[in-house]
């Protein structure tokens, strides 16, 4: 009779756990909730919708709330398919440089009751808007609808405030709509557009594709439905 094999209850232990703990992940990426502040109320927000726990990018490292997020800041990642089905008119697909991708929503929403974070961003912003109108900036006609106001023009990149007309009249609850654009390989343009807003006491800070631009106005209510559900 040979020897008999042998044994190893470690490795047999690890392998055993090891399905138990990526499930235990799972279920908890899942199923799991962070506790924040608002403005005065709490909310339990489901871990799949926190961007911190959901995507990892090097250079945003510094910034505020990423890592970890302060009292009274959230950053949400909301899926495309999810957004458009809550917010009509949201386009699943936006167009990149490398073609088609799911344009999820990222939002950092501010409890800011007072406007103490929003007022000086508000200030700041329109007095940058202010400076390239006295400048003599160009209006000029966008490709998405409206007019836009360029700030800077490279040889690979633009720079422009976004509006639906240069007649409009400035909002007292949002920033001018600040764009960034680029050509691809195909000279078609692929830009983004930043938006501040303040509203029922929260300030969201928001990016928006062209697909996109027409809800800008609407997202602050859509972000205020989903956070309604998970008021503790």
């Amino acid at each position: 009779m040979g020897p008999r094999p042998r044994r190893h209850p470690a490795r047999f232990v690890l392998l055993l756990g090891l399905p138990l703990v990526l499930a235990a992940f799972a279920a908890d990426l899942r199923f799991g909730t962070t506790r924040y502040r608002l403005a005065g109320t709490d909310y339990a927000v489901p871990h799949a919708y926190e961007f911190s726990r959901n995507v990892h990018l090097p250079w945003l490292d510094g910034v505020p709330g990423l890592g970890r997020e302060p009292e009274e800041s959230l950053w949400l990642i909301l899926a495309a398919a999810e957004v458009a089905e809550g917010l009509s008119g949201y386009s699943r697909l936006s167009h990149g440089h490398a073609g088609p991708f799911a344009a999820d929503l990222v939002v950092h929403v501010v409890g800011d009751p007072d406007r103490r974070y929003f007022a000086p961003l508000y200030a700041r912003q329109w007095g940058n808007f202010d400076a390239r109108l006295a400048e003599g900036a160009p209006w000029r006609p966008d490709p998405s609808g409206g007019e836009r106001l360029v700030h800077s023009e490279g040889i690979d990149h633009r720079r422009f405030y976004r509006f639906p007309s240069r007649h409009a009249s400035r909002p007292a609850d949002q920033t001018p709509p600040s764009c960034l654009a680029s050509d691809d390989r195909d000279k078609r343009e692929v830009s983004t557009c930043t938006y501040l807003v303040h509203r029922d006491g929260l300030t969201y800070d928001f990016s928006l594709r062209p697909e996109n631009l027409t809800v800008a106005d609407r997202v602050p209510a859509y972000i205020l439905t989903r956070l309604a559900a998970w008021k503790r």
